[in-house]
């Protein structure tokens, strides 16, 4: 198929890097008889948030053949009705990107990036239709000017001034996230996979270790799966920040946002440290998306719309399954080392103990929920809704440990993915929400009952039997009061806090000011309120540096007075202090033969 045989054409134009706009021209060969209907998602596959990308848009009109322009009616927030005309129509339109996420559309000065449902209009009665899409060379406003995508290049391609592109369909072209401008690359393989590493944002990072110990870590995905893997080329597009954490998946790449700081440089030690671990896990995380998500899919989101909300009980297999292999499949590298994944989990699980929402919301409800509540967290987050990320990862080592204990260790849970991948990717057949109870009752006829009861833990709030389950595979569980404000667990502590304050909070020049109070802590007890600025402990001013060490100077059950500001008015409000919770875990291996039977040194 030559450019000009496409049925729909988008043409891409990076027209003011102060003004951050696109525009865009769409070309339908053969329009709705009725008048063409055009519609911007509202929504982007994986983040499940009502987005309302159309409010970026900033004028839309239309022509025919002749150049006539056509009459537009805006039908509601993200749709439009074109008028009929005979022959091929030509649609005009402007997009604000200054959006910086990995969901949205950005330009700066060093680059330009858009996620296509960010930009591309559906055309109605054209969804499956294939699209070219050109985006136009933008190297009269960037030095070393390139473009990485993974959308499949037109063959013949006929453009001096343009780099042309290809989709299958609508959903294709919206999946292959593009960016534009000045970027740093690193080209390596995953097993016969063509990869890329993109840095956009400036550094000063070791992108060959990252891209090796890359290679290594995504070589235990194929190994887990399967080959052939389902792709051929595989980009890690990475937008860079002085404080930035997030990934979104696509189905030949991913788009990932870091702090650029916390990457290793050229004199990083050989152990990785904590950030750089986080940046391999997350990277890991994507990767592991190709299959799960992008391929093995639930049944609601395959059936649902890009126009509203999508509801599904399943993301706790999704993102659940995929937030405990991403760290698993680094160690299996042995990139980091068996006590160090100890530790990541130790700290996973230290971040449910902490969760008080845990206690009130199911692990289905927050994925049914996800659009209203777990996108949409507030200050109360802490106290009512549980992640179906942190315990959906924690119930997936449940039945990882309770299905090798059910089978004698002929199974585990790569057995249920391998299933999930043979019998649902392959096929393209989407999952039910009775998939993992159907795999492990008809395929593995597994009854797991005796160790682990997995409808409690997807429907009910009852405790998950973590610590029994990781003692039948040598692994202590252990509880200790945080050491400080920073500590997220995952390792014995010299010191610990002893009296319980029970608040987030954030530094001010004076005083601190609360973000969160949890539920029946000391904080919570005293009254104390999200917005509050405690200035005062007694007579004695408060500092982030020194809140904790002024409690842990007061008595047990001793009352102070907090001095808060509230609203403008000064408040005192009565603080007794209290034994600090233990709530902060930490692993350790009592018997390593038996730990060999889940975990390999």
């Amino acid at each position: 198929m030559t450019a000009h045989d496409f049925p729909v054409q988008y043409d891409v134009s990076l027209s003011s890097i102060a003004g951050h706009v696109f525009d865009v021209s769409l070309y339908i060969k053969s329009p709705q008889i009725r008048g063409q209907i055009l519609s911007l998602p509202a929504w982007i596959p994986g983040s499940y948030m009502i987005r309302d990308f159309a409010k970026h848009l900033i004028s839309l009109t239309a022509f025919d053949l002749n150049g006539k322009t056509l009459n537009v009616c805006k039908t509601d927030k993200q749709t439009w009705h074109i008028e009929p005309t005979e022959g091929p129509i030509t649609v005009k339109y402007q997009l604000y990107a200054y959006d910086l996420s990995v969901r949205g559309a950005y330009i700066n000065d060093q680059y330009g990036f858009f996620n296509g449902s960010n930009i591309f209009l559906e055309v109605q009665g054209e969804t499956n239709s294939a699209c070219l899409l050109r985006i136009h060379s933008a190297k009269h406003l960037f030095e070393n000017y390139r473009i990485t995508t993974t959308m499949k290049p037109l063959s013949q391609q006929t453009d001096p001034v343009a780099n042309l592109y290809q989709a299958e369909n609508y959903a294709e072209l919206i999946d292959h996230p593009v960016l534009m401008g000045n970027f740093d690359s690193v080209s390596f393989k995953i097993v016969d996979i063509e990869c890329k590493l993109v840095f956009a944002g400036g550094h000063q990072s070791d992108m060959q270790r990252i891209a090796s110990d890359l290679s290594i870590i995504c070589q235990q995905h194929i190994a887990l799966f399967g080959s052939p893997a389902p792709i051929e080329r595989y980009v890690f597009i990475t937008l860079l920040t002085d404080s930035a954490y997030g990934g979104l998946e696509h189905r030949a790449s991913t788009a990932l946002m870091y702090a650029r700081d916390e990457l290793p440089s050229f004199n990083e030690p050989a152990i990785p440290s904590d950030t750089y671990r986080n940046f391999l896990s997350l990277c890991s995380h994507e990767f592991f998306h190709t299959w799960h998500v992008k391929r093995i899919r639930p049944v609601e989101l395959v059936e649902g719309s890009l126009t509203h909300e999508t509801y599904t009980e399943q993301l706790w297999i999704y993102e659940g399954f995929t937030s405990y292999y991403d760290d698993l499949l680094v160690q299996r590298s042995k990139v980091i080392s068996l006590e160090n994944y100890l530790s990541v989990v130790a700290q996973n699980l230290t971040k449910l103990q902490r969760n008080i929402g845990r206690t009130k919301q199911s692990i289905t409800a927050s994925s049914f929920d996800a659009w209203t509540k777990f996108y949409k967290q507030d200050e109360s987050a802490i106290n009512n809704i549980v992640s179906y990320y942190n315990k959906g990862a924690i119930v997936a080592l449940c039945l990882d440990l309770s299905i090798r204990l059910a089978s004698k260790q002929r199974y585990s849970l790569d057995t249920v993915m391998q299933h999930l991948w043979k019998t649902f990717g392959q096929t393209d057949i989407p999952t039910p929400k009775t998939v993992i109870h159907d795999i492990l009752q008809n395929h593995l006829q597994l009854n797991l009952s005796d160790y682990f009861d997995l409808d409690k833990a997807l429907y009910s709030t009852e405790e998950l039997p973590i610590a029994s389950l990781l003692a039948k595979f040598g692994v202590l569980v252990n509880y200790r009061t945080k050491s400080d404000v920073n500590d997220k667990g995952g390792s014995a502590a010299k010191k610990s806090i002893k009296h319980d304050f029970g608040a987030q909070f954030k530094t001010l020049n004076i005083g601190i000011e609360i973000t969160q109070v949890t539920e029946n802590s000391a904080a919570s007890e005293a009254g104390m309120m999200a917005g509050d600025i405690l200035i005062a402990i007694g007579n004695w001013q408060v500092s982030a540096q020194n809140v904790h060490r002024l409690i842990d100077q007061l008595t047990p059950k001793h009352v102070s007075i907090l001095y808060v500001l509230r609203d403008k008015r000064l408040l005192q409000l009565t603080f007794k202090t209290r034994l600090a919770p233990l709530d902060t875990i930490y692993l350790s291996i009592q018997d390593h033969l038996k730990c060999s039977q889940w975990l390999v040194n």
